[in-house]
């Protein structure tokens, strides 16, 4: 599978994120963190490390919370001779959420120090999702992609000389879809050939900004806003729509239909970019790859599963999964809360549908998106798959000094 630009970009953010800090912690497992049984031990070693050299006499303070219901805090001081040991275990298929912080003689948290969000998880591969499908899941999503396909394919493309740089054309573009237009930007690169070149989408997260892009020179490239609206306004356009028209959107209260959901246009405008990718002439008719992170990890999820012609799939930190977990006593994160008719737009639903191969990263830290609701994706994708946790992983913050990763792969091989 080929992978984009998105993830040099992605790790050149969290190399720069991870630099600044001095003070962190390093932790592992006694083995690998996503190999323990139900009711099994799981060890957790954890050093408070300055400039990457262990730490003593410094208060730390920590709290376990698990899927299993149970809570335990205590505090410990650092020893610079040897790590902190904490001992625990997890009753059920789940995970187990050990978070420590530095604090001073106050008991606050140092304000320079970086905190540490382990995880460990007991019976991986028996971790599914908390509420059934609905029934006619298929059903809706080939009602809904039926009515797109009524909406004649209208692209506008304005040129952006100022961006486009190295041999590639960049365009803002705008695309007639079911409701509102697609908008985002488009890379191609000059003077390329018919059907030389693959394709490739990239979805963004949960923000409402101008959407980020980087030219390719090796592919054609859309970028889809999450939202319909102008590329390259100032902030305030963006601050006003946030603050208005697009106020928490996707965690509508209550949903009398599928089609309510803020995600079901959103899903729809991916679908649309997809099909406009396949009518590029620079098409090579055969590749064609989606990627992103968080939400737009959600986005890359729903158009691989959707899209019968993609053909590889990058979703990082994905979002949106296993939305039924946290009534089912699992732990939560910030996800809209589980209604039956968000349920057409739960990661794991969707996974379930894709026949490509998907590429997973996650961490076991992150309670944006919590461990457990990405591997009940994980576990519901049948095709070529893999996923990789990091240890000490948050929603937006990965530990220096090599954390610990734990991998799995499988699926059907095509």
């Amino acid at each position: 599978m080929r992978k984009t630009a998105f993830w040099a970009v992605a790790a050149t953010l969290a190399l720069v994120s991870t630099l600044a800090a001095k003070t962190y912690f390093k932790g592992v497992c006694d083995k690998d963190a996503l190999s323990y049984k139900s009711g099994e031990e799981i060890v957790f070693s954890v050093s408070l490390m300055e400039d990457g050299k262990p730490k003593g006499g410094q208060k730390v303070k920590y709290v376990r919370r698990g899927d299993d219901g149970k809570t335990d805090s205590g505090e410990f001081v650092s020893d610079a001779g040897r790590p902190f040991v904490y001992k625990t275990s997890v009753d059920r298929p789940g995970y187990v959420h050990l978070k420590m912080e530095a604090v001073g003689d106050d008991g606050k948290p140092l304000k320079d120090a970086d905190k540490f969000d382990g995880g460990a998880c007991a019976d991986f591969d028996k971790i599914a999702p908390s509420a059934p499908e609905p029934k006619d899941f298929d059903k809706y999503w080939r009602a809904r992609k039926r009515a797109l396909k009524k909406v004649p394919m209208k692209a506008e493309l304005t040129p952006l000389p100022e961006k486009s740089k190295g041999g590639i054309d960049v365009y803002e573009i705008k695309i007639d879809s079911l409701g509102e237009p697609v908008r985002g930007y488009l890379s191609i690169p000059k003077n390329a050939a018919e059907k030389s070149l693959p394709a490739r989408a990239v979805f963004q997260g949960y923000s409402v900004s101008d959407m980020h892009y980087w030219p390719m020179g090796d592919c054609i490239a859309i970028f889809v806003s999450p939202h319909s609206m102008d590329m390259g306004k100032d902030k305030a356009y963006y601050d006003e729509l946030k603050k208005g028209k697009l106020a928490g959107f996707g965690f509508e209260k209550e949903l009398a239909s599928p089609k309510d959901s803020y995600f079901d246009g959103m899903i729809l405008r991916d679908l649309r970019a997809l099909e406009y990718l396949r009518s590029r002439p620079e098409w090579n008719g055969r590749e064609l790859t989606v990627s992103g992170g968080s939400m737009g990890g959600f986005q890359a999820i729903a158009a691989a599963a959707l899209d019968p012609k993609v053909t590889g799939c990058n979703s990082s930190i994905t979002w949106m999964c296993d939305l039924g977990g946290k009534g089912a006593g699992r732990l939560g994160g910030w996800l809209p809360e589980y209604l039956p008719n968000r349920a057409y737009f739960d990661s794991a639903n969707l996974g379930k549908r894709i026949k490509c191969p998907v590429e997973i990263d996650a961490g076991l830290g992150d309670y944006t998106c919590p461990p457990s609701g990405v591997t009940a994706l994980y576990n519901n994708i049948s095709s070529p798959k893999k996923i990789v946790f990091t240890q000490g992983r948050t929603h937006g913050y990965t530990p220096p000094d090599s954390p610990a990763k734990y991998s799995r792969s499988g699926g059907a091989q095509k």
